[in-house]
């Protein structure tokens, strides 16, 4: 797959792709401000760290993905397209091997289960910083992705602020993707 002059190697059987969103990835990028310490759950092939990379003047991009089977085309994704000075990838649990470092920016494109790493996610934001949470969500039931994020701050102590809430493309009849800027 090409992509905003990235090459992606991937194996649709053994790894979650979706070229749909390669407009998402896009608008993730243009917000990072340089020198930015990016972190990216659940990052798979490398898309996002690498579009982030690639577009961004982030000073470094963490990415931490459980599929062996993805995180080996990650791996291959970053020297092909000769970013490893900026990514670096983790293979493992997002719950365990997240380095103990604050981030600026932390994206979790994973809408099936991403509420279950919200704590994590947020006790690795800087104060200030922002988060990026994706959720599966009906049609003018927006809200419900709000409302999750919203009570894993409350639970974590955070002080969080909705920015918007992004429709990020259709998955079904009246079903959406979403994505909670915070």
């Amino acid at each position: 797959h090409k992509e905003h002059g990235l090459e992606f190697a991937l194996n649709a059987e053994t790894c979650y792709f979706s070229p749909r969103l390669s407009t998402e990835r896009l608008r993730i990028a243009r917000q990072v401000k340089p020198g930015e310490k990016v972190l990216v759950l659940f990052s798979g092939v490398a898309p996002y760290p690498l579009v982030i990379a690639r577009l961004s003047q982030a000073s470094e991009v963490v990415g931490v993905e459980a599929n062996p089977a993805a995180h080996k085309y990650a791996v291959e994704n970053v020297q092909r397209n000769r970013l490893g000075h900026k990514v670096m990838l983790i293979k493992g649990d997002a719950k365990k091997k997240i380095p103990k470092q604050l981030f600026d920016r932390v994206v979790m494109p994973w809408p099936l289960r991403a509420d279950e790493f919200l704590g994590v996610a947020l006790k690795h934001v800087k104060k200030g910083g922002f988060l990026h949470f994706y959720d599966f969500q009906p049609e003018g039931e927006f809200k419900a992705a709000k409302d999750i994020v919203l009570a894993a701050c409350k639970r974590a102590r955070k002080k969080c602020k909705i920015l918007r809430v992004v429709e990020c493309g259709q998955v079904g009849v009246r079903n959406y993707r979403v994505c909670v800027d915070v």
